[in-house]
């Protein structure tokens, strides 16, 4: 029997409305900077770039403090892990970027705004110009995100691979010289 339905209190939404009455109510000062902002971080490759700058904030400690391996096979693993993330959000920043510019380009919702060489038809017979507008967005968003994808699949074997192998190589070779120097001192 669930407790919060048989005493009429529902625990959930009274911690969720404590919380958020417990957050300062600040004015936003300049809402339309804040909406572009927003607008911007929701393209493909500023998404892409936030992922990557998380996963360098949390996964080489997580590699570096493992316990079920030794300090040297940590070190090793947190660097390859660095030059991974490093590469891959680079190159997929890149790639990403570049798809959703080109799809921007050709994409349109008439001739007299630009190229609508990738504008489906059903986008182009639209009568209502905001469902239009709305249509046009998620369809841009949409079509850079698999071409992006046909594309990484290339990169992903013949670009991220081969320059995360060089990188990781070159920080583990730094930090061999670190170590046989700091030996060297002692």
């Amino acid at each position: 029997m669930n407790i919060a339905a048989s005493s009429g209190v529902n625990f959930q939404s009274s911690f969720y409305n404590r919380f958020f009455e417990s957050l300062p109510n600040k004015d936003i000062k300049n809402p339309a900077a804040f909406n572009k902002m927003g607008q911007r971080l929701a393209s493909p490759h500023w998404n892409r770039l936030a992922i990557g700058l998380a996963a360098i904030t949390t996964q080489p400690f997580l590699d570096y403090f493992n316990p079920r391996v030794d300090k040297d096979t940590a070190k090793a693993s947190a660097l390859r892990t660095i030059s991974k993330i490093i590469v891959c959000t680079s190159v997929g920043f890149a790639v990403r970027g570049s798809c959703y510019k080109l799809t921007n380009k050709f994409m349109h919702a008439s001739a007299k705004e630009g190229s609508i060489a990738l504008t489906p038809a059903v986008i182009l017979n639209e009568k209502n110009p905001e469902i239009q507008k709305n249509m046009l967005k998620l369809h841009r968003n949409t079509f850079s995100t698999v071409f992006a994808l046909g594309v990484m699949l290339f990169t992903n074997v013949f670009v991220d691979a081969p320059l995360t192998t060089i990188l990781s190589n070159k920080l583990i070779s730094a930090q061999k010289a670190r170590q046989n120097k700091d030996k060297a001192v002692s």
